[in-house]
């Protein structure tokens, strides 16, 4: 696989508002990197940059509008990927050695009300709603893949949408991002299981660093105010190793008792993967994207398995194609890779 993907020859493709600009782009390439986040651990938003030498003043000239859209098409001839984004901000720079230009797009539009801080109330819904709502109010589309949950009020104060909407999936355990114009929310515990996009081994590894630890929280506990006995409640969620023997406390507004054991078990998750964080750079790999499973594969017996994407770097310059991939361990798998 390894001689299959260095013989592969890189490839972009870039639209500015529907209008190629590749060969302004590509012949002049010193940097092209994507950056998707996974939208629980990392919450950023997915942002491409693309710096082109610049001596024939094409963009210096012609700038493109804020809030213009940004089409990629990148990877290899023979396999490729695609982005969405809306241009945030433009940079150029002169020096005797030569004149850049840098271009920099995020994922959510930089026009929309995504920006605007909100307070405002939302009564008798569920998080499909919720996120219907907003997605509405913003004109995108909304992808919502796991068990809703019921709120007889959740407020948002002084929050931005997106902010707003990442804090509440995050706390109950689901996946929320923008991509391609659309909100995507899945539940963790359903693309954990997920099945591997790609194996690496250390033929086409170029880099690799693991941190393995086990001072984290061993329990979650979690105390709410059950409306119908007028009693507080707890609920305890023990995490897969408990050398720390540290508790973490919850302190948020929890309903009924089903809130309780959603958030309790989506922040041991949470935990449980922070037992095993690494990064690994590897020849260009278009195939894999954040919150994907990839298995390493000859690394050893401590470090071999399956594990959670949580952010992808997919670079290009004129020396070649490379992905830089940061993961957390599956918590449903044991050590090797097997499924519990």
């Amino acid at each position: 696989m390894a001689n299959r993907l260095e013989l592969y020859k890189p490839y972009l493709y870039v639209e500015i508002d529907n209008i190629d600009v590749s060969a302004y782009i590509t012949p002049y390439l010193t940097s092209f990197h994507v950056t998707d986040n996974d939208g629980l651990k990392k919450s950023e938003s997915d942002d491409v940059q693309i710096e082109v030498e610049d001596s024939e003043h094409f963009f210096r000239d012609n700038p493109p509008a804020r809030g213009s859209s940004l089409k990629v098409i990148f990877g290899y001839e023979e396999i490729v990927k695609e982005g969405q984004f809306f241009i945030d901000s433009y940079s150029y720079h002169y020096s005797r050695q030569g004149a850049t230009f840098n271009i920099k797009a995020l994922a959510k539009d930089v026009k929309s009300a995504f920006r605007t801080l909100r307070t405002t109330g939302f009564e008798n819904m569920t998080l499909k709603s919720i996120a219907q709502e907003i997605a509405n109010r913003n004109h995108y589309q909304l992808f919502f893949d796991g068990d809703d949950i019921h709120f007889q009020r959740v407020d948002q104060y002084k929050q931005r949408d997106l902010e707003f909407l990442q804090k509440l999936c995050k706390l109950y355990g689901y996946i929320c991002k923008i991509a391609d114009k659309k909100i995507i929310i899945r539940e963790i515990h359903k693309t954990l299981t997920d099945a591997k996009v790609f194996t690496i081994t250390p033929d086409i590894t170029i880099d690799f660093e693991i941190d393995v630890s086990s001072l984290y929280d061993a329990e979650v506990s979690i105390q709410y105010l059950a409306p119908s006995k007028k009693a507080v409640i707890g609920d305890k969620k023990k995490t897969e190793v408990k050398a720390s023997g540290d508790t973490q406390e919850i302190r948020t507004r929890i309903e009924t008792k089903h809130q309780a054991d959603k958030v309790a078990q989506a922040q041991k998750t949470l935990n449980d993967m922070d037992q095993a964080k690494g990064r690994i750079t590897i020849i260009g790999l278009p195939q894999v994207y954040a919150s994907c499973q990839i298995e390493l594969q000859g690394f050893g017996a401590n470090f071999d398995g399956l594990y959670y994407c949580s952010s992808i770097t997919h670079e290009i310059r004129r020396s070649g194609y490379t992905t830089e991939i940061e993961f957390t361990k599956n918590p449903k798998t044991k050590q090797g890779g097997k499924k519990k």
